[in-house]
């Protein structure tokens, strides 16, 4: 049956999978430029499918707290290492592309969908889904490298930068678990599984 929520979640598995063939055969440079059109395209359709518009604000926290992460950790090499952002995902503010709040925000909603399946507990929850995002960000590191999203001082990623996503996801997660949003759980694992898949792929191509 096609309801809001199914088509929502076939546009998001088409985009990722033209995504895929894109990068299989043509220019995967090109078409990774796409990546901040993704990351609203995907943004808009977990707003499009929200259920708790009472607790939006969890949201809007969510993106401002993580773009401000960066910044900080940008201009000081405090929390994650020290990196800079190349052009590919747009504009920046303060040597960040804004883009980089959007995907916080869209990482946490699905992390935290997840984490509430496995884990009872406000704190269990905050844990397990900032080892989600851990997950994540290891998938997505070599292919940010690659492509010039950001770049690292020394070359890959420090211990630091795991440590300090686990740590800012699980504060984050800990607002969403509290604040006890409720999530549109579908969405969600969908959400999740595409850019588990998505980064998973990219990382084995040659």
């Amino acid at each position: 049956m096609w309801t809001r929520l199914n088509i929502s979640i076939a546009v998001l598995i088409i985009f990722h999978v033209a995504g895929i063939g894109g990068i299989l055969l043509g220019d995967p440079a090109s078409f990774l430029r796409l990546t901040p059109l993704n990351l609203l395209l995907t943004l808009l359709l977990i707003l499009f499918n929200h259920l708790d518009w009472k607790k939006a604000w969890i949201l809007g926290l969510t993106f401002i707290i993580g773009f401000l992460m960066e910044v900080v950790g940008v201009n000081t090499g405090v929390p994650f290492g020290v990196y800079s952002y190349g052009p590919v995902l747009g504009p920046k503010l303060w040597e960040t592309p804004w883009i980089i709040g959007v995907n916080w925000l869209i990482l946490l909603y699905g992390a935290n969908a997840i984490a509430r399946r496995f884990a009872m507990t406000p704190w269990a929850q905050a844990l397990t889904a900032a080892g989600l995002m851990v997950v994540l960000d290891y998938l997505i590191e070599p292919v940010a490298i690659r492509f010039d999203f950001w770049t690292w001082e020394a070359g890959t990623p420090p211990l630091m930068n795991y440590i300090g996503w686990f740590a800012t996801a699980c504060g984050l997660s800990l607002v969403w678990q509290y604040g006890r949003i409720q999530l549109n759980t579908r969405m969600a694992y969908a959400v999740y599984a595409t850019e588990l898949i998505f980064f998973g792929i990219v990382n084995l191509l040659p």
